[in-house]
């Protein structure tokens, strides 16, 4: 969080810092970390300022997001989450229910709704077990085929392939429903089967999801392999499986993003200088409301642990403000290949080659700390020092934070990092 915003932020009120100190162990995410990242992917995080609290089990109570100069927001959240702690019907006590084998169909309905309620990711367990204790008959019903597929079905899975047993009834409800809610459930189908293909490293099961995605491009096929094939690419990358990531890398980011037409180049410049215009027109108005509104449109935070009773955060991130574009892309990708610890010179090198790119056309803070790791990475250490130099003075010149690459620099100087 910016520190002007931590002043103004309703958070840092002595009432509330009270309160969460005396009632609950609370925790504040980087952005950009592991550990970050394995809690938004956990909890689906994708809004910004997110505050999640627990019960002592790692369970989910409650979740908000949005930030407030208003106090007694950040009270009533503190409230909330008690009150959901002491309710029969939490998440924790349907968890609990489903391991002593209740697998009732109502119980089973309520279940799934507190998770999508929480918007945590969809229990395929559950939703299995539900779909299978229906009667045939009802997929042939648009309300619980409707109520499955909106739970986000693992590709291939019981419910999955239930939900599917009338592909006549599955194409009618493509046809009536909204363009937002046809995309939305075939995000979550693709997101939940990705999510278990890299919790289990199941590639196959992974195949089968890009192979989804690809079907719902049937109306831009190239698009549509552009997408699974990123969607592999973030498998390898969760799956943990380095040497597959990095051979596809290099294909997947020097394809699509590394020599794009001049004409495409422009635009995304154009873009990208339009959206910091406006961004920072909002952050410099007085008026908080406006400033609550820019906060919503950027991406992600995460904010948890797994052990306190009831964990508050809040996560300032700055990295993926502009429009989504191949500089962005080049540079995310430039970053992870450096964050699989490779010392591999073929793959370090493609990297900085990428890396160059971004900084030659958009000489931003974040890109040229990418460039200086690979730089560091590389052996070159007094280019890379000269680099995340360069970062430094860039983000004073941004009025974002410096330390971070402050920080970097330093392990650079004594060969620590």
């Amino acid at each position: 969080m910016l520190e002007a915003e931590r002043r103004t932020s309703g958070l840092y009120t002595p009432a509330v810092v009270n309160k969460l100190n005396r009632d609950f162990l609370s925790k504040e995410l980087a952005f950009g970390t592991a550990e970050t990242e394995a809690v938004a992917r956990r909890y689906n995080v994708t809004s910004y300022p997110s505050y999640l609290y627990f019960n002592p089990d790692g369970s989910l109570l409650y979740r908000r997001f949005g930030q407030t100069a208003d106090a007694a927001q950040y009270l009533k959240d503190v409230a909330a989450a008690k009150e959901a702690q002491q309710d029969p019907q939490n998440l924790s006590h349907l968890a609990a229910e489903f391991r002593r084998g209740n697998r009732d169909v109502e119980f089973l309905k309520q279940y799934l709704l507190k998770v999508r309620a929480l918007r945590l990711p969809t229990e395929q367990a559950v939703l299995d077990a539900y779909a299978q204790q229906l009667p045939a008959r009802v997929f042939y019903q648009p309300t619980e085929v409707l109520f499955v597929l909106e739970s986000g079905p693992v590709v291939g899975s019981p419910a999955f392939q239930l939900s599917h047993l009338s592909q006549k009834l599955i194409d009618s409800l493509y046809r009536v429903l909204p363009l937002p809610q046809r995309m939305a459930i075939n995000s979550l189908i693709i997101n939940n089967t990705m999510a278990q293909a890299a919790a289990t490293k199941n590639r196959s099961l992974a195949e089968k999801g890009a192979s989804f995605t690809r079907g719902t491009w049937n109306s831009d096929y190239a698009k549509g392999v552009r997408i699974s094939e990123r969607d592999m690419l973030n498998f390898y990358r969760n799956a943990k499986d380095s040497t597959s990531y990095l051979r596809q890398a290099v294909i997947y980011y020097e394809r699509y993003y590394l020599n794009l037409p001049a004409d495409s180049v422009k635009k995304t410049l154009e873009a990208l200088q339009a959206s910091r215009q406006r961004q920072a027109a909002f952050l410099s108005r007085p008026n908080f409301a406006a400033r609550q509104r820019a906060a919503r449109q950027r991406p992600t935070v995460a904010a948890t642990t797994g052990q306190p009773v009831v964990t508050a955060g809040a996560v300032y991130m700055s990295r993926n403000n502009a429009p989504a574009s191949f500089l962005q892309e080049l540079n995310n990708g430039a970053w992870a290949i450096y964050q699989t610890g490779t010392r591999n010179k073929n793959y370090l090198s493609h990297a900085l080659t990428w890396s160059k790119r971004t900084v030659d056309l958009d000489p931003a803070a974040y890109n040229n700390d990418t460039l200086a790791h690979l730089l560091y990475r590389l052996g070159f250490y007094a280019e890379a020092e000269a680099r995340e130099q360069q970062a430094v003075a860039l983000a004073h010149q941004e009025k974002t934070a410096t330390a971070p690459y402050q920080q970097t620099l330093e392990k650079m100087r004594k060969r620590s990092l």
